[in-house]
């Protein structure tokens, strides 16, 4: 095998477990995890087709937070230009609005919520341990992008 091969490989295998995860995720198979990570489903801006993948989320009173890079993830762009998405959590689904969040106090409040809320994973989440100096924690700040699903129909 050359190292050509290797990114070949890898895309398809990170797929089938993503739907292998999702499958899990959807029938509430993954115990704790389900406090965490979500299914999400969006239409793709281009292709029209849905697209559904795992991504993590943070409850925030009745609405669900999710995180991504900026830049983004694909389920954050077609989220956020169709305006709604469907989440399954713990094996139920719901219709949702989505919005970036992009109030910089908001922005705040939220990333002190993933601190407490999600202390253990904060490092794998945002790139620097929960205690590391401010400056970078700022960076990190600066680095992701999150965005508000508010339930519908509710």
């Amino acid at each position: 095998m050359t190292g050509k091969n290797i990114p070949r490989k890898i895309p398809g295998f990170a797929k089938a477990l993503m739907r292998f995860q999702a499958f899990l995720l959807r029938r509430n198979w993954m115990g704790a995890l389900g406090e965490e990570l979500m299914v999400i489903t969006v239409t793709g801006q281009k292709t029209g087709r849905t697209y559904s993948t795992p991504v993590g989320y943070l409850r925030d009173g009745n609405t669900i937070v999710a995180l991504s890079t900026h830049g983004g993830s694909h389920w954050y762009h077609n989220a956020l230009a169709a305006g709604q998405a469907k989440l399954e959590i713990k094996g139920q689904a719901v219709n949702a609005r989505a919005e970036a969040i992009t109030d910089e106090a908001e922005r705040r409040r939220i990333f002190e919520l993933y601190k407490r809320e999600r202390a253990k994973n904060f490092a794998r989440l945002f790139g620097v341990p929960v205690d590391a100096p401010a400056e970078a924690l700022e960076q990190a700040l600066a680095l992701r992008v999150f965005v508000r699903f508010t339930p519908q129909g509710e």
